[in-house]
């Protein structure tokens, strides 16, 4: 009996995803959940995953995105990069595309939260964030396609890596705070409006829904970037339509108040 695609996704991130103790496999639903997003990045829905699901290593998810591709599950190569300890899954052609278009169209939102101000406040950094973008695009070119793709310190350490995570995961607008004075931040019982995206993966025996988008904006600053924002959900609603892998695409908000945030 042949095994479905979700079979092979299951088998395959219990193979090379366990870590700690080997004969304790990931759970079905983990498992799905990570082929989702696998999948959401493969077909140029989001242009990076950060892999949070477990404490795999980066050459442990190198054999994973390998073994996938070769069982002809994916139809891009992705790739494995890591930065500061936390590990990316990238579409690299998407991520130089996307990054190469803010440089030329230089749309970023950044949104000021140092602790010091009273309020958030969209920032006025572009100079310094279209530096770090063109930094990070220059590495993206040079690397390696196949081996795990580390930045040194020399590279993130002059960058703001909350700010850079923003954008290399595809949202419309990052936070920045001056890391040199910490990492504490002003959104603490601050309204954040918490935009969520999912869609759902139909599998051989069920409905697998996943959340491939989650992002705040403060809720005091969403006039300001209202129209931002509905250009890139009109952006990936557009590129939805041009698959037919993941379904049921629809887009929830809701607004969160909450007495510490950790960004």
């Amino acid at each position: 009996m042949m095994m479905s695609s979700a079979d092979i996704f299951i088998s395959t991130a219990q193979k090379f995803l366990c870590c700690g103790n080997k004969k304790k496999r990931l759970p079905r639903s983990q498992c799905l959940d990570i082929a989702a997003q696998i999948l959401a990045v493969d077909l140029g829905l989001k242009p990076a995953l950060l892999y949070d699901s477990n404490a795999a290593c980066a050459e442990q998810l190198q054999q994973y995105v390998t073994s996938l591709k070769e069982a002809g599950l994916l139809s891009t190569s992705l790739q494995i990069f890591s930065i500061d300890g936390n590990t990316l899954v990238v579409n690299s052609e998407l991520m130089k595309s996307q990054l190469a278009e803010l440089l030329q169209k230089k749309s970023f939102i950044i949104v000021d939260v140092c602790p010091l101000r009273e309020q958030p406040n969209i920032s006025g950094l572009e100079c310094r964030t279209e530096d770090m973008v063109k930094d990070i695009l220059e590495f993206l070119c040079k690397m390696d396609t196949h081996s795990v793709c580390v930045v040194g310190e020399e590279l993130y350490g002059q960058w703001n890596l909350c700010t850079l995570f923003g954008i290399l995961l595809g949202y419309p607008a990052s936070y920045w705070f001056d890391q040199t004075q910490g990492f504490e931040n002003c959104l603490n019982m601050t309204p954040l409006m918490v935009n969520k995206v999912w869609v759902c993966w139909q599998t051989s025996d069920k409905r697998h829904y996943s959340c491939i988008y989650s992002f705040s904006v403060p809720e005091m600053l969403w006039s300001d970037m209202y129209s931002h924002i509905e250009q890139w959900t009109e952006a990936l609603k557009e590129k939805f339509g041009k698959q037919s892998v993941l379904t049921e695409l629809s887009f929830l908000k809701e607004t969160v108040i909450l007495p510490y945030v950790t960004l």
